[in-house]
């Protein structure tokens, strides 16, 4: 693959001193500028020339932003050496066409990393534009640097608006749209403040104001996991504050990339939300493919939209996650293409992929908008007629489901600590039973309450919640044992603590633990999860997951066959340690060696 021309020319401006931002950055400038002149072998006047030329519409337009710094970009003696040098360089570059849209890219990029924040590949923007598929006549505007690759694939064949909100992006993307003859307007303000302040500061104070412009289509990219520094909205997460600022400004539709997390976390703001999207406006959301951003492509994301024509109550959620042919690197980002031509205009071929979650359910569910949630599989949709005419009840109603507060431990190492525990990790769970924990806490006296809540008792259930969603086993005698002993079993906080309420619907622990390790509670706990990195399960789902409650002859048939599966447990132990032996006793004969050397 042939080398972009911007990168030659920033590497060698980038090894004589000049920042990797700026270095791109007057890239940018020669190249445009040469373009128009390639006559002019001195950088400064060429720039100077360049910049005379251009005609920015306001002062907030980004060609205002570019004229003033090619006018003074605050370069030393030795810079503007560097720079004629690489302007030389230019001067021998082959007068074929120049490829603006791989330019435009490479400017963004620096060593495989995006310079200005997430980003979308080129290749996957164009894909998002055809997903989104907006009609040709109508309005449209993209919000915040991210949206840099997406705004240049839509401003292909019709006119948009890029509200960059970075001075860099502004100066770049006005420059290369004027390059490339597109119909790509930059405005470099803040697009929540209006402000020329970069665009994850928000500015509170009574003077500011966001731009007045209101387009039919607006379609943002937002920072992710940013939360507001000061003024009013501080510690607001920024990914929720710009959809309630910025969605009024389209009249037809919203549309908004954002981690998982945004969709189902718990706490009260975002809850509220996305009951008002919910309630005022018909919702999309379709979840897509992880890898997408660089350079996070581990982050989880969906495709929020908003129709503002049509009026709220069902949500449609889309499964646009899952492809045929997951991949790593390079061949990834060509199997998303692929995939997401399947989801033109928010209409996937596969009609499973989609669902209408009415406004009940999605109440029931505290308002939870991942797809997966909804999207039944066909495990799950023959467990669901499987148990139609069935008793159900929710977890809730049968048992306590908690997952305190974790107490203080003491960090380093403390020879005789005043109280000691023993935490559980999901990896301590084991064919649905809780083995002795290999980590032991140390912690103050003052925390014998806080270790009190967290604390096993017999009986217990544990449901992992965090990461390794949905692995379930029951604490034996042991648990108490530890107890008497002074050594408490405490849960991590990946795990909650599910203890049965209601023997007279389940009779033991036991019998509720058969139900709950089938697999398929596990694929359905699973479903209900989401995040952005790590996934987890909100409290409330697991306790709203629904439970056939077994008839009294189902409990004698469970409470036989669980004895049997005992019985198999100590006789596999028995034969596991047999087979041990007979192992050892082999290697010893075979060495020459008596028994009890490397025995303990």
């Amino acid at each position: 693959m042939t080398e972009a021309i911007i990168s030659r020319i920033a590497r060698p401006l980038f090894d004589r001193g000049i920042s990797h931002a700026e270095s791109k950055l007057a890239a940018v400038g020669l190249l445009t500028a040469w373009h128009e002149e390639p006559n002019i072998l001195e950088a400064r006047q060429l720039l100077h020339r360049f910049s005379k030329r251009l005609e920015p519409k306001s002062h907030f337009d980004g060609l205002d932003a570019a004229q003033g710094w090619l006018d003074d970009p605050g370069f030393s003696a030795t810079h503007w050496e560097a720079m004629d040098q690489a302007l030389r360089q230019l001067s021998t570059t082959s007068k074929s066409p120049i490829d603006w849209t791989a330019e435009f890219s490479a400017s963004l990029v620096n060593d495989g990393r995006w310079q200005f924040g997430f980003n979308l590949p080129m290749a996957i923007a164009r894909s998002i534009a055809r997903v989104l598929d907006l009609p040709l006549s109508e309005s449209c505007a993209c919000i915040f640097p991210s949206a840099a690759t997406l705004a240049w694939s839509l401003s292909g064949d019709r006119e948009v608006t890029f509200v960059a909100g970075d001075q860099y992006v502004a100066i770049i993307s006005a420059l290369f749209a004027r390059a490339a003859c597109r119909t790509l307007r930059v405005d470099r303000r803040n697009p929540l403040d209006g402000s020329f302040m970069p665009a994850h500061v928000v500015d509170e104070t009574p003077s500011s104001s966001p731009p007045p412009d209101r387009y039919d289509h607006v379609v943002s990219l937002p920072y992710f996991g940013l939360r507001v520094r000061d003024g009013a909205a501080k510690g607001a997460l920024f990914e929720a504050l710009q959809i309630e600022r910025l969605a009024h400004r389209a009249t037809k539709t919203f549309s908004t990339i954002i981690p998982d997390g945004l969709l189902f976390r718990e706490n009260k703001h975002e809850s509220m939300l996305r009951r008002r999207l919910i309630d005022e406006h018909a919702t999309t959301v379709m979840s897509l493919p992880s890898g997408m951003f660089l350079p996070s492509t581990g982050i989880s994301t969906s495709l929020l939209t908003i129709d503002r024509d049509e009026p709220g109550g069902a949500v449609r959620v889309i499964n646009g996650r899952t492809m045929d042919s997951p991949t790593t690197g390079k061949m990834q980002e060509q199997f998303i293409v692929r995939h997401l031509e399947s989801f033109r205009g928010l209409a996937p071929k596969d009609e499973d992929r989609v669902e209408i979650v009415e406004r009940d359910e999605l109440d029931a569910a505290n308002f939870s908008l991942l797809p997966e949630r909804y999207l039944r599989s066909e495990n799950q949709v023959e467990v669901e007629a499987a148990l139609k005419d069935r008793q159900q009840v929710s977890l809730d109603e049968v048992t306590s489901v908690e997952r305190s507060k974790a107490p203080i431990q003491i960090r380093g190492e403390v020879e005789d600590p005043p109280l000691t525990a023993m935490e559980i990790a999901p990896g301590d769970i084991v064919d649905g039973r809780v083995t002795t924990p290999k980590r032991q806490l140390a912690f103050e006296k003052d925390q014998a309450s806080a270790l009190a809540k967290v604390t096993v008792e017999r009986g217990d259930i544990l449901v992992s919640i965090k990461g390794n969603i949905g692995i379930v086993g029951i604490a034996d005698i042991d648990a108490m044992v530890a107890k008497l002993s002074n050594k408490p079993w405490i849960v991590s906080q990946s795990l909650a603590i599910v203890r049965l309420q209601d023997r007279d619907r389940f009779a033991s622990p036991e019998v509720l633990n058969a139900i709950l390790t089938a697999p398929w509670v596990r694929e359905k706990l699973e479903s209900m999860s989401g995040g952005s990195t790590v996934r987890t399960l909100p409290i409330s789902a697991l306790r709203s997951l629904t439970l056939p409650v077994p008839t009294a002859d189902e409990i004698v048939m469970a409470q036989g066959a669980l004895d049997q599966i005992e019985s198999l447990r100590k006789q596999i132990a028995a034969l596991s340690q047999n087979q041990a032996d007979a192992q050892s006793a082999l290697w010893h004969q075979l060495w020459h060696l008596a028994p009890e050397i490397g025995e303990d």
